[in-house]
């Protein structure tokens, strides 16, 4: 018995023992610290242990304060490594080992940063096969919201880019941080923070959000007492785990037997592709097409698109399931498949976004067969009956502040040279209002590190059909108000402009973006006098009609992608109607004039959700969006 509580007791002390300390996920094996500055260290234990850690030779001290927290800051330290940690307390001994100093950033911002190696961008498998840079490392901070500060991520680790690793790793994140790892010769850890479709508000403390106006009320809303957060995302949580579970079951597909010719659709809605009208859980969708004969070889079945999850069938055979990750919805038929007489093609789509379904683009709901292609837009039979309703699903990151105080409250302090930023699609619905957040944010983020490290952002690429002229683009204004960011210090801008997809909001060119990010480092954070900007509006000048514009960045002078004038001018008059307006390069000026406007008294450049533009400089940078409103 006295041998039983003797060990029951060791067991409880060396339990208590192994509690006493511990660190945030982020400090931990391959880490890398940011070099040539002071890093904190810091942690949790019991209230007064005293805690010594040694690195490289030095040997700092701390004690644990009456929240348990402790903190020990680095001295600067030059690239290189590695290095092994250790934290000491009288019962434990803690060890972070292969850590390195050298250049550490924060990718932050929505789909566009977070999308992955692995996710079908340009030239994305050779990428992958190429990447043995285990000295460029990841953490992803893991995507949770909370409604109170958080001190610590979920469960993470640091990853070193492998063939085997990297496809997971954001594109752009790993394409700035080649670029800095090849260039400056050092090490480099990305701390991934970004969740797809997330507004800015969502990533900006409480307490800086309230100065704001526009959203100072939803966040006192919020924030105010009788919440009960724990119980709602309990919930959200089962719902999400029903929701995205039924999407992607193959089986639940399966077992309705829509996908059969048998299966009875007269009671059916007869629909064109693509919807007008939103579809709502999960759409089932067929149609019967009639061949006067067995196609020769394969055949093209074209769907336009289908947004977001969806199965698609055709005679009773399962030819794909498609994600949102996939652009376009266009599949090659195996020859035999389609038969002479009737042929079914059966779709059961969902939405994991907002639960409302689509498919079809217009003009490309097509089949082609032996080199004749026909319009099957028209005679679909649609049921959202056909399986029980999918449970709403709320999406709190969109949340103000719930991102901030779970992905970014848990790691702020940690040593960084800057942030890479990519966002603002989620937030174009109220564009009038992000000049001011996006500074906030900016502003909010250098407050909580108490260091005025480089923030360097993209301008957003362009995207939805192409309209010209549309002086009223919601995205043009964004592309503005982000552009104010820049009367802050230490702030790039990297446009997109021209390398959007009007079908996709994800442009799968990442390198060019990464690549100008880069360019904006050396420039702004490595002090760099590179041409990193694009031909930038600087002053202009009225004489008739004409209006000449004069560009900073251009450097060696303008060079056009295409064509021999210079595309995506409008002019407007004292009526403010806008015209397309003809443009031409005069040495270091560009000249501006309508025919249809005698007296020019507003002009834009590139404005419009996906402006056609032409226009670089020498470096093979497109110039920038601008609005002048009074000329």
């Amino acid at each position: 018995m006295t041998a039983l509580l003797t060990c029951a007791i060791l067991l409880f002390l060396a339990s208590m023992a192994h509690a006493n300390m511990k660190l945030p996920y982020i400090f931990s094996d391959h880490m890398v610290l940011q070099r040539d500055q002071t890093n904190p260290i810091w942690g949790w234990a019991d209230v007064g242990t005293q805690i010594t850690l040694t690195l490289a030779g030095h040997t700092y001290h701390a004690q644990a304060n009456e929240d348990r927290s402790w903190r020990i800051v680095l001295k600067p330290h030059k690239a290189g490594g590695p290095y092994d940690l250790t934290i000491q307390t009288t019962t434990q001994e803690h060890h972070i080992r292969d850590l390195y100093f050298g250049d550490v950033w924060i990718a932050g911002g929505q789909s566009n940063m977070e999308w992955k190696l692995d996710w079908k961008i340009n030239h994305g498998e050779e990428l992958i096969a190429d990447a043995n840079y285990p000295l460029i490392r990841f953490f992803e901070v893991p995507k949770i919201v909370s409604a109170t500060p958080q001190n610590d991520t979920g469960e993470s680790q640091w990853k070193q880019a492998a063939p085997e690793s990297v496809g997971n790793f954001s594109a752009i994140g790993y394409l700035f941080a080649l670029h800095n790892h090849l260039q400056k010769n050092v090490p480099v850890g990305i701390v991934e923070a970004n969740w797809g479709g997330t507004p800015a508000e969502a990533w900006v403390s409480p307490d800086n959000l309230l100065k704001l106006d526009y959203y100072r009320p939803k966040t006192l809303d919020i924030y105010q007492e009788g919440h009960d957060w724990t119980s709602l995302f309990a919930q959200n949580e089962r719902n999400a785990q029903e929701k995205f579970g039924r999407l992607v079951s193959e089986e639940d597909a399966l077992a309705t037997g829509a996908y059969r010719f048998d299966y009875p659709d007269t009671n059916w809605s007869v629909v064109r592709l693509p919807n007008q009208e939103p579809f709502e859980h999960l759409a089932w969708l067929r149609r019967e097409v009639i061949l006067d004969q067995a196609p020769n070889g394969e055949a093209v079945l074209n769907l336009g698109e289908l947004v977001q999850e969806a199965f698609i069938f055709v005679n009773e055979q399962l030819i794909k399931f498609e994600d949102w990750k996939v652009q376009g919805s266009l599949h090659t038929l195996p020859a035999g498949l389609l038969k002479q007489g009737r042929n079914l093609i059966a779709v059961r789509v969902g939405n994991s976004w907002d639960n409302h379904p689509a498919a079809g683009r217009e003009g490309q709901v097509t089949l082609t067969v032996n080199d004749q292609t026909m319009d099957i837009s028209h005679d679909w039979h649609y049921s959202n009956l056909v399986e029980p309703p999918i449970p709403d699903y709320i999406r709190y990151e969109w949340t103000p502040g719930f991102l901030y105080n779970a992905m970014i409250h848990p790691v702020q302090g940690y040593g960084i040279r800057g942030v890479i930023w990519y966002q603002g699609e989620g937030n174009t619905e109220a564009a009038s209002y992000y000049g001011d957040l996006f500074v906030q944010l900016i502003q909010d983020w250098r407050q909580q590190w108490q260091q005025d490290f480089s923030f360097l952002f993209v301008q957003l690429a362009g995207f939805m059909e192409a309209q010209y002229p549309q002086p009223d683009s919601q995205w043009a204004l964004l592309r503005d108000m982000q552009a104010q960011a820049l009367s802050l210090p230490n702030t790039g801008m990297a446009t997109a402009i021209d390398i959007g997809e009007q079908n996709d909001v994800h442009p799968r060119n990442k390198q060019d973006v990464a690549s100008r990010l880069w360019g904006e480092a050396r420039r702004v954070s490595f002090h760099e006098k590179v041409l990193s900007q694009g031909p930038t509006y600087r002053r202009h000048k009225v004489k008739g009609n004409i209006v000449s514009i004069r560009f900073d960045h251009v450097g060696k002078g303008f060079s056009l992608s295409e064509g021999e004038s210079v595309k995506g001018f409008i002019l407007a008059g004292a009526d403010g109607q806008y015209y397309p307006a003809e443009a031409m390069i005069k040495g270091h000026k560009i000249r501006v004039w309508s025919e249809q406007v005698d007296v020019p008294v507003s002009l834009k450049y590139a404005w419009a959700d996906f402006p056609e533009v032409n226009l670089y400089n020498s470096a093979g940078l497109p110039a920038l969006p601008f609005s002048i409103d009074k000329l």
